[in-house]
């Protein structure tokens, strides 16, 4: 009697057995060249919608696939180009892993001197899903979705779209109604990070979620819900001020002591070295709501600086600002008077300034320039206060302080701490 029960339960085995006609171990293995063959399939490449640890932005990397080796690009440097192996594994599953150091893939992964625990990103992905156009991915170590979608434009052409899109979400904070309740919301452009809630209420009560920015507006990594309504993607537009998810539309609101790109312009004494030197200045529209050059700074060149439109500040970054005996000419950062330290060569993207306006009113607008924290956020000790004039080699290595060129100051120095007061005519 045992062994008739036993039958039918050995015939059933059987039968799923004889479900696959190959074993697992081969299906993954098809599976996995399936994959290659997409990745590598793609002419112009894919671009990677990459969510590393909720302190880092969301960003755009653009991949190349040929043989064994990938080649990525970073929205931040599109310019630079790093090339690397990569491995398709199985794992519990099927694995992309980016298995050699790639400079640009790994810099959100590799731990240093300021980051123990790197900046939460990821080098290793479990393949999700794979259709012709789409790769989903979830980081082994985040257990963040991150996309890898086919592109159908150059990277150049991808890059100037994204940045495009940026320049329009001159958005900081919004208000509207969902279910009948009247809620308020915020974007972070510092984490990619929108969050909404109940009108005035507390930070902890909010409802938040990581975003990329788009061509149209927002896609939000893994759809939340709110007041019973599904969120996941948002338009905006940017002329009349308007977000929309799922059919709700939010107005724009502008912040308490938010500066505008047309209150910028103008003319300033420029103050320097600890409040006892100035000289005028004139802020100028370069690219309209986005960016400024500074005239009056220098005989030879006229930095440029860049308008967060989202916050309403101002960010002047480190800078080539020219070339001459056979020499490129950065705008340094110098951590004056700390130690008097100069990263000309070696400074990470965005080393620069904040400028930030504390009094709004026009007998007393000011701004005032601190550390814009790119050192930091990349393990290096100190803190921009000043400018100072270097020179590199083509190379790219420091050739020393260059003092061919002079600034308003009547040398190639401008020390610190550095503000701005405007001039009312």
């Amino acid at each position: 009697m045992a062994l008739a029960a036993l039958l039918p339960l050995t015939s059933c085995l059987k039968d799923q057995a004889d479900v696959f006609e190959e074993p697992s171990s081969a299906r993954m293995q098809n599976y996995l060249e399936n994959v290659r063959t997409q990745l590598q399939g793609s002419e112009k490449g894919w671009a990677l919608s990459y969510y590393p640890g909720s302190a880092y932005a969301t960003t755009y990397f653009v991949l190349n696939f040929t043989g064994q080796q990938v080649t990525a690009v970073h929205q931040g440097d599109p310019e630079t180009a790093a090339t690397s192996y990569y491995k398709l594994a199985a794992d519990d599953g099927a694995v992309l892993s980016f298995d050699t150091y790639n400079k640009v893939l790994h810099y959100y992964a590799t731990p240093d001197s300021g980051h123990y625990q790197a900046r939460g990103g990821d080098f290793e992905f479990d393949i999700m899903d794979v259709t012709p156009d789409r790769i989903v991915l979830l980081g082994k170590r985040s257990r963040n979705y991150c996309y890898l979608d086919r592109m159908t434009q150059t990277k150049e052409a991808f890059f100037e779209e994204v940045a495009a899109a940026e320049k329009n979400l001159d958005l900081v904070a919004f208000a509207g109604t969902v279910s009948n309740g009247a809620v308020e919301g915020f974007l972070d452009m510092i984490t990619h990070t929108l969050s909404i809630g109940r009108k005035d209420a507390e930070a902890s009560e909010m409802v938040s979620a990581r975003y990329m920015v788009t061509k149209g507006g927002l896609h939000i990594n893994e759809p939340f819900t709110f007041q019973g309504v599904t969120f996941q993607d948002f338009s905006y537009d940017s002329e009349k001020g308007i977000l929309t998810g799922s059919g709700i539309q939010f107005t724009k609101v502008i912040p308490e002591g938010y500066v505008s790109y047309k209150e910028y312009l103008g003319k300033y004494n420029f103050v320097y070295y600890s409040g006892q030197r100035n000289f005028q200045v004139e802020l100028v529209e370069k690219d309209p709501g986005a960016t400024f050059v500074m005239k009056g700074f220098s005989t030879y060149f006229e930095p440029e600086i860049s308008y967060n439109a989202a916050r309403g500040y101002l960010n002047w970054k480190q800078q080539v600002v020219g070339s001459a005996n056979g020499l490129t000419v950065v705008l340094a950062g110098w951590a004056y008077p700390a130690g008097s330290s100069l990263w000309p060569s070696s400074t990470p993207y965005g080393t620069g300034m904040y400028g930030i306006v504390e009094d709004t009113t026009i007998s007393n607008f000011q701004v005032n320039f601190s550390d814009n924290g790119a050192l930091k956020d990349n393990g290096v000790n100190g803190a921009i206060h000043g400018w100072v004039l270097w020179g590199l080699d083509g190379g790219g290595n420091s050739a020393g302080s260059f003092d061919s060129w002079t600034t308003a100051t009547g040398s190639n120095q401008v020390p610190g701490d550095i503000y701005m007061t405007k001039i009312v005519e």
